[in-house]
């Protein structure tokens, strides 16, 4: 190997591993490269928070040795910014462009439970652009940010979550709504939460094999962002924690997040676009979400509530869920507007979670059979498809509830099987609603029931017998055009399809093995059966 100077020496070694507590690196940031090393893609300075003055004890506030450590890097046109293993309080720090930072192994940043020393940003906080305090790393309007290494970023948010919940109850005596106006002056927290990285309007983000834990409130929260890649991180918090999100991609476009393991008060991974419907609202669209392992937290993945800017192309695949609220959660309300469409979700295991599946546009309640006028403040869902779904002891098997005066528009649940739920599958206010292979043990009530839908198609369904035989594998109010299929009852069943009311219209009943039911169809409230046709059953 021919000879190096001693700076390029040092370089080489601490690219290649060499103990940080071994070398120190007041030169690289002092001495200016050579020409040919500017001109190399390799030539980049590693920057060291302990040589500007950070102490890394736990108790000396770093957040001024740590700016200017970044800053310095920025200057000198990009690099990476190390912090050894120690621990390290701060305050809020503003990332800069092209700098990479990296948190090695046995190093924790503490984020300050001093409210006063948080200053604020114009920024996003429940939907709405508003005045948010900063985040512990704060990104506005950058390039090539990334955020990486074996270390813990920790929140220290229990003061945060005191305060807040503080304030909301003192909103509530005010009588404010939740989430307008402002804090009124005198309460505890003065603006939204901080959370453990909030970036807007950033492009090429990379955040990876972090371990985040106790956020003051989101965890990961990118708003408007392009290229963003979320890859192997540990996200934990307190399951009474309030609204500690993991993952919460905002009116963000060509998101990949995989390998990451969630554990929350709040939503693991939540796709949000806005709260207020605005003609210039930003979708979040093309997200790919993989290989995640969930604990607690009120969903596993989700889209909603917030989807004022809309939400499309989303893909979802290779997720376990143990011990959620729900497994895939999708929400909206009327308000909120715009459309949720072409959502992809399969390869899903979900064990000991509330609703396996919920798709929802009443997240703020109502009656699901009354109208209101459409505008363009209707939400809309359309095209959503889950596959290859696997859930054992749940609350619900799926709940599907679309708008009186906005359906769901094309949704299907192929290969699923879920054993032990206290509830099966109840949808209302769709159209081209297919199950297609589905597997329900229901405990209470119908494996199946559908309400004010078109055109259904029902193939290949089965209900254990361990079901009450008062209730039917299959009910139906107000449904048109219904294709029922190659179902097989098991022993034990009572009534295969109960048809409830007079507005059930060309129900099709073709090629199903009927002989354990006690009974093929029963009418009730009036239904009759010129509604049905068969063949073969």
């Amino acid at each position: 190997m021919p000879n190096l100077t001693p700076r390029r020496d040092f370089i080489r070694r601490f690219a290649t591993g060499a103990a940080l507590s071994a070398v120190t690196i007041p030169e690289v940031m002092a001495e200016p490269a050579s020409s040919s090393e500017q001109t190399s893609t390799t030539a980049r300075p590693f920057f060291n928070v302990l040589d500007l003055g950070a102490i890394a004890d736990g108790k000396s506030d770093c957040t001024s040795a740590i700016q200017k450590t970044i800053d310095a890097c920025a200057q000198a046109g990009g690099g990476k910014v190390l912090f050894p293993a120690g621990r390290y309080l701060t305050a809020p720090i503003f990332l800069k462009s092209n700098i990479h930072v990296e948190v090695l192994a046995g190093a924790t940043l503490l984020f300050t439970s001093d409210f006063n020393r948080v200053p604020s940003v114009t920024g996003r906080g429940e939907g709405i652009d508003r005045t948010v305090y900063a985040s512990l790393f704060t990104g506005l309007d950058l390039e090539n940010v990334s955020i990486t290494g074996r270390g813990t970023l920790d929140g220290q948010g229990e003061a945060w979550w005191n305060a807040f919940r503080t304030v909301r109850d003192m909103r509530r005596r005010m009588g404010l709504d939740e989430r307008e106006p402002e804090n009124p002056p005198g309460l505890p927290l003065k603006w939204g939460r901080p959370r453990m990285i909030n970036l807007y309007r950033c492009k090429n983000v990379l955040i990876s094999g972090l371990k985040i834990i106790n956020s003051p409130s989101w965890n990961i929260h990118p708003v408007l962002c392009e290229n963003v890649c979320i890859d192997g991180v540990t996200i934990i918090a307190p399951p009474d924690s309030p609204n500690t999100d993991g993952i919460d991609p905002d009116s963000c476009r060509n998101v990949r997040i995989s390998n990451c393991s969630i554990s929350v008060g709040d939503d693991c991974i939540i796709i949000k676009s806005g709260y207020r419907y605005n003609k210039d609202g930003v979708a979040s669209s093309s997200i790919a979400i993989t290989n995640c392992v969930f604990g607690t937290g009120h969903a596993g993945v989700g889209i909603g509530s917030e989807t004022a800017g809309g939400v499309w192309d989303v893909v979802i695949t290779n997720c376990i869920c143990q011990g959620t609220d729900r497994g895939l959660r999708f929400k909206t309300a009327r308000g909120r507007g715009n459309v949720i469409e072409n959502v992809r979700a399969s390869n899903c295991v979900m064990r000991d979670v509330g609703e396996a599946i919920t798709v929802t546009a009443f997240y703020v309640g109502g009656d699901r059979h009354a109208a209101q006028p459409v505008d363009e403040r209707t939400p809309m869902f359309r095209n959503l498809h889950f596959s290859e779904i696997i859930a054992k002891n749940v609350k619900q098997a799926a709940l599907i509830e679309g708008l009186p005066e906005m359906p769901i528009q094309g949704l299907s649940i192929r290969n699923m099987v879920v054993d032990g739920a206290a509830k099966g599958i109840d949808c209302v206010n769709a159209t081209s609603l297919v199950f297609d292979n589905v597997v329900v043990t229901a405990e209470n009530g119908p494996a199946l029931h559908a309400d004010s839908v078109q055109d259904l198609e029902i193939c290949r369904l089965t209900s254990s017998g361990q079901h009450k035989s008062s209730d039917p594998v299959i009910r139906m109010e107000n449904v048109n055009q219904a294709l029922v299929q190659s179902c097989a009852p098991q022993k034990g069943t009572g009534t295969f399809l109960e048809l409830k009311g007079i507005a059930n219209r060309e129900i099709s009943l073709v090629a199903n093995r009927l002989k354990h039911a006690a009974r093929e169809v029963e009418l009730v409230d009036g239904a009759s059966m010129d509604a049905i046709s068969r063949s073969s059953s």
